[in-house]
């Protein structure tokens, strides 16, 4: 490694040298006076065929390098809009160093000018650039000067302008070819041509409106059959004081022009030839610090792009070790904060899969530790989950597997007819190798990720125990589908606001890799809010560990989450931090989620919730309210009066809200407003109560 960078350094140095000393030479050739002019064009030739083969080098250099940005890192899997910003990148760094170089580089310019004055005189140059315009001015000159005497002379002292006079007194005498009086509306009043002229040339709109408003002579020249009619235009009045326009032309041989043309041509294009000879050198300096802070920015660009992608590869394998890539060793600028966004979300996806894992086996165990069979099948009959005991009874009686289980009960009918998150328990007697089997069925169908799932929870009758436990377990069927996804809101609203932060700042492919991987974790943590919460909460009743808190931070924390979900939900609170009651933190969180849950669905995700904190002498009251729909009248009843049996028309949440209030010692009470939505009153003691 240390030979070939040697190498290319000593390689890098003579080729510098060698520009430089073609640098030198062409400059002593300009400075210097040693050589004749023609020897000395002909040691800037050859310095110019030098040039070009450098020039060839660099052009080498250059596809070479575009080769390697596009085809040679293909197998890195970089993507053509990625290629093309390097391109770009590469081609504005020689851009920019132009624009640089030829700021710097007018004295290299004068220089070539002065050497290019040496062969041809400004004088000479001046002479045959301004010889044409100069004849053509003193011809205008000279025809102002005549009508100025026609008009002092003959218009300003008739009454009554004639032709003949304009004829025979003027146009011969002054060698003319035409002679027009026009009106101030442009209508030809008298007129005088010799033979060259055929037609009338007129006068044009633009030529009276410029002699009224500017109030000087105007010049025209148009051409007249194979030549050219030079006219001047001037305002004159006679003696009345009528005005007119005079207009005196002189016909001329076109021919005359090409020879100013030819010898135009010829000093151009000495100039050109010169201009490009000193120019040549300039290319060649620009390129070549073009490719080499083109090279240095591409790497820039590359190695930390290149290391970023080798990290999304070990991330979609699901190999969360990045420290082995140098994801630290770059500057401080865009793409290291990209870096290290990336770096951060695969330590949040990393935690929220360590996260879920640890759900979803605490779930299994849960679910695998109940002494009834759990079966959950998607819409069209695939098994989705079968715990311990649901095994356990198959292989008990028989059945070869769930499909003939469900085949005995046809259990199609039983959904058929239920609603989402709806329950029916039904008794049912199976016969089974001339067994009779005696089993009761809570059905219940639930909706995770736009995707119906079919419940059975399975009760063997004849097991004297679990007639007891019978009434918990409707009441954990009626629940399941709601109080289950309270835990893991937080979750899900903490990757969908990571998923919007990153989203823009992301490629592409990682930005589908983003998605992807949020897509997956939402679907896992509904998948555990519909299966795992509720058994946990209604199989072991949690106690409360209360601590003193501030309600308004405890509250801000559900509800920062709930206002980056939902960008058209407004939520107002009103309290002070100094409020603080003695309450679990987590149950208390759990009462916001069921409310914001249910007001969400009563406004349809959006509208205006607000919530006040009110410190009284021995209690502490919460006043919560917001502009959905309201809530039945039977319901608001049945909940004030703490019935429990009334509350599963409409799911578990306000079972679960009134269920940890009674928890901690207070009471909650519910109504409607008389503008439009529902009103919950929640009060807590102040002191610690047992």
């Amino acid at each position: 490694m240390t030979f070939k960078r040697n190498f290319f350094i000593k390689k890098f140095l003579l080729f510098i040298f060698v520009i430089f000393f073609i640098i030198a030479l062409q400059y002593f050739l300009y400075k210097s006076d040693f050589f004749p002019l023609p020897e000395k064009n002909l040691f800037l030739f050859f310095a110019l065929q030098i040039d070009f083969i450098l020039l060839l080098l660099l052009l080498y250099l250059i596809f070479r390098y575009l080769y390697k940005i596009f085809w040679s890192i293909s197998g890195r899997k970089i993507s053509r809009s990625l290629k093309f910003k390097l391109f770009m990148v590469y081609f504005l760094s020689i851009s920019f160093t132009a624009i640089i170089l030829v700021v710097g580089s007018l004295f290299f310019l004068k220089e070539g000018m002065d050497y290019w004055f040496k062969e041809f005189s400004a004088l000479k140059i001046s002479t045959h650039l301004l010889k044409k315009e100069d004849w053509l001015k003193d011809l205008e000159a000279d025809l102002l000067s005549k009508a100025l005497e026609i008009r002092e002379k003959y218009i300003e002292k008739t009454d009554k302008i004639q032709s003949s006079d304009l004829r025979e007194k003027y146009r011969y005498f002054m060698g003319l070819d035409s002679i027009e009086v026009f009106t101030l509306q442009g209508e030809l009043y008298k007129k005088t041509y010799s033979s060259y002229i055929t037609t009338k040339p007129g006068i044009s709109p633009s030529i009276i409106e410029n002699l009224l408003k500017e109030k000087k002579s105007q010049s025209l020249i148009q051409p007249i059959n194979s030549h050219l009619l030079v006219r001047v235009f001037l305002l004159v009045n006679d003696k009345t004081g009528k005005p007119y326009i005079l207009a005196v032309g002189k016909i001329f041989d076109p021919n005359k022009l090409s020879e100013f043309t030819k010898d135009e041509k010829k000093i151009s294009k000495s100039f050109q030839v010169f201009l490009i000879a000193s120019l040549s050198l300039l290319f060649l300096l620009v390129l070549f610090i073009g490719i080499w802070v083109g090279n240095k920015l591409g790497k820039t660009l590359t190695e930390p792009l290149q290391t970023l992608i080798l990290a999304t590869q070990k991330i979609s394998h699901r190999d969360y070790r990045l420290d082995d890539l140098p994801l630290k060793n770059f500057q401080e600028d865009e793409i290291s904060q990209l870096i290290q966004a990336f770096k951060k979300m695969a330590e949040e996806i990393k935690r929220y899969e360590t996260t879920l894992r640890k759900y979803n086996q605490y779930l299994r165990g849960v679910l695998n530790s109940l002494p009834e069979g759990i079966l959950i099948l998607k819409e069209k009959g695939e098994l989705l989950f079968a715990n311990d005991q649901f095994n356990h009874f198959l292989s008990t009686f028989n059945f070869k597997n769930y499909q003939e289980f469900c085949e005995e009960l046809s259990i199609d009918q039983y959904f058929d007819n239920l609603e989402i998150e709806q329950s029916f328990y039904k008794t049912i007697t199976l016969s089974k190798a001339g067994r009779k089997i005696h089993l009761g069925i809570t059905f219940m169908k639930l909706e995770l990720l736009n995707e119906i799932l079919k419940l059975l929870i399975i009760e063997n009758l004849e097991e004297k125990e679990t007639l007891k436990r019978l009434s918990l377990w409707r009441e954990v069927a009626v629940m399941f589908a709601h109080e289950i996804k309270n835990p893991l809101t937080p979750i899900k609203l903490s990757v969908e606001r990571l998923q919007r932060k990153l989203r823009e700042d992301l490629p592409q492919e990682k930005r589908e890799f983003l998605e992807k991987t949020v897509s997956l974790i939402n679907k896992y943590v509904e998948e555990l809010k519909k299966l795992a919460y509720d058994l946990y909460y209604f199989s072991n009743k949690q106690v409360p560990e209360k601590e003193k808190l501030s309600v308004i931070e405890n509250l801000e924390e559900v509800a920062e989450l709930y206002r980056s979900a939902y960008p058209d939900l407004h939520i107002n609170l009103i309290g002070s931090k100094e409020t603080k009651i003695w309450a679990d933190p987590f149950q208390l969180k759990r009462i916001w989620i069921n409310l914001f849950e249910n007001s969400l669905k009563a406004m349809n995700e959006k509208g205006k919730i607000e919530v006040k904190i009110v410190e009284k002498e021995d209690k502490v009251s919460i006043i919560y309210e917001d502009s959905g729909f309201g809530l039945e009248e039977e319901i608001i009843r049945a909940f004030n009066k703490g019935d429990p049996s009334e509350l599963k028309k409409i799911g578990t949440g306000l079972l679960v809200i009134s269920s940890i209030m009674r928890l901690h010692g207070g009471r909650v009470l519910a109504e409607n407003r008389e503008e439009g939505g529902s009103r919950f009153i929640l009060e807590f003691p102040k002191e610690l109560t047992s």
